[in-house]
């Protein structure tokens, strides 16, 4: 029992380690580009900038998870959002309207915990339109690469032998961002980009 309880205390410290906190400064006339691209998982704290009221709320219509802050005044107050569905959270300011104040929090699938353990993977373009260029710095022995996109739908797979370099035609994808997964035995890299 005691050893189950440190393994369960190993992993959950672990978990709390891969994420990450954002900071973001809000203030009157901020603008509307306060955006960030993050992974499941993480937080977003928004430090007041000054000592008017403000809100942080979702956008109820373009917003796929709900938060308010409810008003808040005073320089170096804060408010923070753990977000843990993938997709786009457009946000504003309740008080000063999305014109002055707004931007959108873009949440991705979380990228491997194993991804080091494969050599560097390069890909370029990035942003792409037509062909996606994978490389590694040598040999990969037998294993699969796929594309799939931010709901996590496998758009592309293709097993290989010994390969370093691949390309992958993805002028039929929509735009938008994608991630392309190689797996080879346990171990695992994953990279997003972007297709324009």
């Amino acid at each position: 029992m005691k050893t189950k309880l440190l393994l369960f205390c190993l992993l959950g410290i672990f978990s709390v380690n891969a994420q990450t906190t954002h900071n973001l400064e809000w203030f009157m006339g901020i603008g509307t580009n306060v955006d960030l691209t993050i992974e499941s998982g993480d937080t977003v704290i928004w430090t007041w900038g000054d000592s008017a009221p403000h809100t942080v709320e979702n956008d109820t219509g373009n917003s796929v998870e709900n938060f308010d802050s409810g008003t808040i005044t005073g320089l170096g107050q804060t408010y923070s959002h753990t977000f843990t569905v993938v997709g786009d959270n457009d946000y504003f300011c309740g008080i000063h309207g999305a014109a002055s104040m707004s931007g959108t929090i873009s949440v991705l699938i979380p990228l491997s915990v194993n991804e080091n353990e494969l050599p560097k993977m390069n890909i370029s373009p990035n942003p792409v339109s037509s062909n996606l260029n994978v490389q590694f710095s040598r040999n990969i022995m037998e294993g699969q690469i796929a594309v799939y996109d931010i709901l996590g739908k496998q758009l592309y797979s293709k097993e290989f032998d010994a390969e370093s370099t691949f390309s992958i035609n993805v002028s039929n994808f929509k735009e938008g961002v994608y991630f392309v997964k190689v797996v080879s035995g346990k171990k695992v890299q994953t990279q997003r980009f972007i297709k324009n």
